[in-house]
């Protein structure tokens, strides 16, 4: 059981796990893409909400968002908390604004996201996330087609 921790607490495991995510996708590191991230999760987009159920759709998506990061010449993919706080004993819930560059120039505006994250295994992982960007978007494109491949 995870103890009582501040909003600051709150906001450096939240920004901790964004960045780890962050350098799993640029160096094509599924283990840490795995130990950040819990399945089933659940991820939705303005209108939909869509779940990975095992870790080869997790790989799978993995694989397919990196493709099309580096495919549209994702230089920095950045994701900044904007704020978070502990739920209960074992919940973190926060957001945090996402960033696309490349060589220092926005593909996209940044977009905000909102999170869960759950203390599993004495490990705190993301187990749902919100995205304010349409189903259509390049970046729900991307995770939805890896994640469907195996279904």
């Amino acid at each position: 059981m995870a103890e009582k921790i501040t909003e600051v607490q709150a906001k450096q495991i939240y920004q901790d796990l964004l960045d780890r995510i962050c350098d799993a996708y640029f160096d094509n590191d599924i283990e840490a893409f795995k130990a950040a991230l819990h399945v089933p999760h659940s991820y939705a987009t303005e209108g939909e909400e869509r779940q990975i159920q095992t870790y080869d759709q997790m790989r799978e998506a993995f694989d397919c968002f990196r493709d099309y990061l580096t495919g549209v010449g994702v230089t920095h993919f950045i994701r900044t908390c904007t704020g978070a706080m502990q739920l209960g004993h074992d919940k973190i819930i926060g957001g945090h604004m996402t960033e696309t560059l490349r060589d220092g120039t926005r593909l996209r505006q940044p977009y905000e996201v909102w999170a869960t994250l759950q203390m599993i295994h004495g490990k705190w992982m993301v187990i749902s996330s919100e995205n304010a960007i349409s189903d259509t978007s390049w970046q729900a494109l991307a995770f939805r087609q890896g994640a469907e491949k195996v279904n």
